[in-house]
């Protein structure tokens, strides 16, 4: 019982600690039976400031089970105006010997990655992410969570 608050609050500090200049941040869970490819982790950051510049991270969650070194995303991002563009991230989360990178909470290691840094946003409104594992597998194991965070660039 003690491990798991130790664990919970590590996790509460983590986020809160982190989350000084984020607009957004959020995280959805994948399945226990795995990532589909056909699955969508879908994020509605609402943005009204389009004066300044920003960073968006992707936030990768992984497990020992995660059988490879890095991780392919597909992300659909689709303007308050519908305009849809479409990109493909390939993030490392292993090092050359297999070695997970990031930081570690028991089994579970987490990783942030930048995806766009520098921009500004073309129009306040609600942007949507769609995130996507391209792996060439159907259902992908081993990935837990997957998030996104928009924050004031430093």
């Amino acid at each position: 019982m003690k491990n798991k608050l130790i664990i919970a609050a590590s996790v509460i500090i983590l986020f809160t600690s982190c989350a000084d200049n984020s607009i957004y941040r959020q995280s959805r869970p994948i399945a226990n039976a795995g990532w589909h490819k056909d699955s969508a982790m879908r994020f509605i950051a609402p943005v009204a400031d389009t004066v300044s510049e920003f960073e968006i991270y992707l936030h990768v969650r992984n497990t020992n089970d995660y059988p490879f070194q890095n991780l392919y995303l597909f992300i659909e991002t689709t303007s308050p105006r519908g305009i849809s563009v479409a990109d493909t991230v390939n993030l490392l989360i292993a090092d050359d010997y297999g070695r997970w990178t990031g930081k570690s909470i028991s089994r579970i290691w987490e990783n942030g990655f930048p995806y766009l840094t520098g921009i500004k946003f073309a129009n306040s409104g609600n942007y949507i992410f769609n995130i996507r594992q391209g792996m060439r597998r159907d259902i992908l194991n081993g990935i837990s969570d997957v998030g996104i965070e928009i924050k004031y660039r430093e």
